[in-house]
């Protein structure tokens, strides 16, 4: 499955936050401890937002935050445990992203991108959890340490210049050497609160851990 970025905003994003994304992509391999970096949080943000609109047929919900600006969630079409958005619905947001690198094992393949979804209910209002997993391989072309700069080629060919301010992600820069294959992992974690909308009353609804609190048969979903 090709995941796209759940959290995208179009505005500008930090030039920090771009450096670590440059190298964005895939979920670690059991291997050597010191091949590995430690994971690291790139993001954490808590927002109110109205829908604006939603595209069924590419699972994209478009939201306006309180300062006005626009950004996406991509919900995969599939994901039918979340509960349903409407145009004009005001949600509270909370998103965290991680970034994790790994040296890959000769030989060994590349990790698949993923994505799962959950829902439950809080004091009656709809909640949506979506946790999605982007992973790339990315091969080392060259190492510059004295710089902590690292040049790698994506799958499609494009090459690029990856500067690496993180400390944890150091002695991982200095094992590199061309033609080492790495592979990078981002998480993004959006979980969601329908501010507007409570379930119906006919709806049983159990407060709990997400997934947990959906309605008991057969009762109608909330809307």
């Amino acid at each position: 499955m090709k995941i796209r970025s759940s959290f995208r905003r179009m505005a500008p994003a930090s030039s920090s936050l771009f450096v670590f994304l440059a190298l964005a992509g895939m979920t670690p391999l059991p291997i050597m401890e010191d091949a590995r970096a430690q994971g690291v949080i790139t993001t954490t943000e808590t927002t109110t937002a109205t829908v604006e609109t939603i595209d069924a047929s590419n699972g994209e919900v478009l939201l306006r935050d309180v300062d006005g600006d626009l950004f996406t969630i991509d919900v995969p079409r599939k994901a039918h445990a979340l509960p349903h958005l409407q145009p004009g619905d005001r949600v509270r947001m909370h998103v965290v992203k991680t970034l994790d690198a790994a040296l890959a094992a000769p030989g060994s393949e590349a990790p698949e991108s993923t994505v799962s979804t959950a829902r439950s209910y809080v004091n009656r209002h709809p909640r949506g959890m979506l946790v999605s997993f982007r992973r790339k391989r990315d091969r080392v072309v060259a190492v510059d340490l004295p710089h902590n700069r690292v040049t790698v080629q994506d799958p499609s060919g494009t090459t690029r210049d990856v500067v690496v301010h993180r400390q944890v992600f150091l002695p991982l820069l200095a094992q590199l050497k061309p033609n080492d294959n790495v592979d990078v992992t981002t998480m993004e974690a959006v979980s969601f609160i329908v501010l507007n909308r409570e379930a119906t009353p006919s709806v049983v609804v159990h407060d709990g851990a997400a997934g947990s609190g959906v309605p008991s048969s057969p009762a109608t979903p909330a809307p």
